[in-house]
């Protein structure tokens, strides 16, 4: 029986070979007592599942006839675990992992979601609710299982969600439509300031093309996830 295989596997899989030769190269100039506890103390970020959502189960023609919302999300979490627990195993103890954002809420959602107003997709943001509590389980048991990693889930979808509602109170302006281009598809190489439909100030927008947030908006969300989340690590 062949399956597929999201690719967000085979990326995992060539960090953690990277990893390894930064590990190696830390051992040759430090020593191992020094590298290891270099790796042990140091702070390991991972992030998943907003891409294989949007850009695999939801573009892809075929991969969510092949599998439910449920098996895809079982099977980014499986992938996820046996990450988390192959980093732990080369040394790492203290890591988080990053939840999903409101996926429905990006400016190209909503410009798709053109049957209901244009309003955020409620079902990607049902999914990322649901994806994030079901993470948020697998944290706690790795936390567990693993003995001596401290294992965090720094979920910024609250934060993210607040700045949508209430973007003034925040001090943007726009909160639906990207700063760059129409603000509705436009992302990528296509988004700089030198592209004469890019907007003038982006601190007035939330997102800065139609999937990624502006800086602002990211300095806010850091913010947030460093004063609730990573100020768990010592």
């Amino acid at each position: 029986l062949v399956r597929w295989v999201p690719f967000f596997n085979q990326t995992l899989r060539k960090e953690l070979e990277y990893y390894a030769e930064f590990q190696d190269k830390l051992r040759g100039y430090l020593g191992n007592d020094k590298a290891n506890e270099i790796l042990r103390e140091a702070l390991h970020l991972i992030s998943i599942g907003t891409n294989d959502f949007l850009e695999n189960y939801y573009m892809l023609p075929g991969k969510s006839s092949q599998y439910t919302v449920v098996e895809y999300q079982n099977i980014l979490l499986g992938i996820a675990r046996n990450f988390i627990t192959e980093l732990h195993r080369r040394g790492a103890q203290k890591i988080t992992i990053t939840g999903l954002p409101p996926m429905g809420c990006l400016p190209l959602e909503r410009a798709t979601n053109i049957f209901f107003g244009s309003n955020c997709n409620e079902e990607y943001n049902n999914v990322a609710k649901d994806f994030n509590e079901k993470l948020s389980g697998a944290v706690t048991d790795l936390n567990k299982d693993l003995p001596g990693i401290q294992l965090v889930l720094s979920s910024p979808y609250e934060m993210v969600m607040e700045m949508i509602d209430n973007p003034t109170s925040f001090g943007f302006k726009n909160a639906a439509m990207a700063c760059c281009g129409t603000g509705l598809f436009e992302m990528g190489y296509m988004c700089n300031k030198r592209n004469p439909f890019t907007c003038s100030d982006a601190r007035e927008y939330i997102f800065w093309d139609s999937f990624h947030p502006t800086e602002k908006a990211n300095r806010i969300v850091a913010d947030y996830v460093v004063k609730h989340f990573l100020a768990a690590f010592k």
